[in-house]
């Protein structure tokens, strides 16, 4: 009786350890096909019928719909420059450029992807519509308070995540080759 007692715990400690990794491997972005830019990661085979199990499970999870190899990239921060998580009480500097693109948008969503809630009704910019410099350089100034110029606001407190959708650009092939210099800088530029 007591080898019967000994191989259900067995059974029932290696059940409980299968699904809690299970669980932590859907979680997040697939530590398989993840590709690091700074403080951008992406799964640069996400839209392609070759996306790892992991990526393709924790799609199927979320619902979410991926941008097709051919047609894009998503990039997500979840924390700054300096590997500091993001922080709604604090405000951050985006730019001054992004990899080549024909279009992009850029957007604050929550931990979980959604888009948040904000006075401003901003959620995003979009290429087309941004303030340039003469060099055609940026800056995106993500914040709870108003800011002048390209403000994008933050609608809570707590985490939050910034994505960046690359649109018909030449990188979708090739992800694993971006020049990590030309992905847009994440900088804190204060708290309160």
């Amino acid at each position: 009786m007591a080898l019967f007692v000994k191989a259900l715990l067995v059974c029932a400690l290696g059940l409980a350890m299968g699904l809690l990794a299970s669980a932590y491997s859907l979680s997040g972005l697939s530590p398989f096909d993840r590709v690091r830019l700074g403080p951008w990661a992406l799964e640069a085979h996400a839209g392609s019928p070759d996306a790892d199990p992991y990526t393709l499970a924790r799609l199927e999870r979320s619902g979410e719909i991926p941008i097709a190899v051919g047609e894009g990239l998503q990039m997500i921060a979840r924390a700054d420059d300096d590997g500091r998580p993001l922080d709604a009480r604090c405000a951050y500097k985006v730019g001054p450029h992004v990899p080549a693109a024909r279009y992009w948008t850029l957007s604050v969503v929550d931990p979980d992807g959604r888009p948040i809630e904000n006075p401003a009704r901003r959620y995003g910019f979009r290429s087309s519509e941004i303030l340039r410099a003469g060099d055609g350089s940026f800056l995106i100034t993500v914040a709870a308070d108003v800011q002048p110029g390209n403000w994008l606001p933050i609608g809570r407190r707590g985490p939050f995540a910034l994505v960046l959708r690359l649109y018909d650009t030449p990188l979708g092939a090739t992800a694993g080759a971006i020049d990590a210099s030309t992905a847009p800088r994440v900088e804190r530029a204060g708290c309160r």
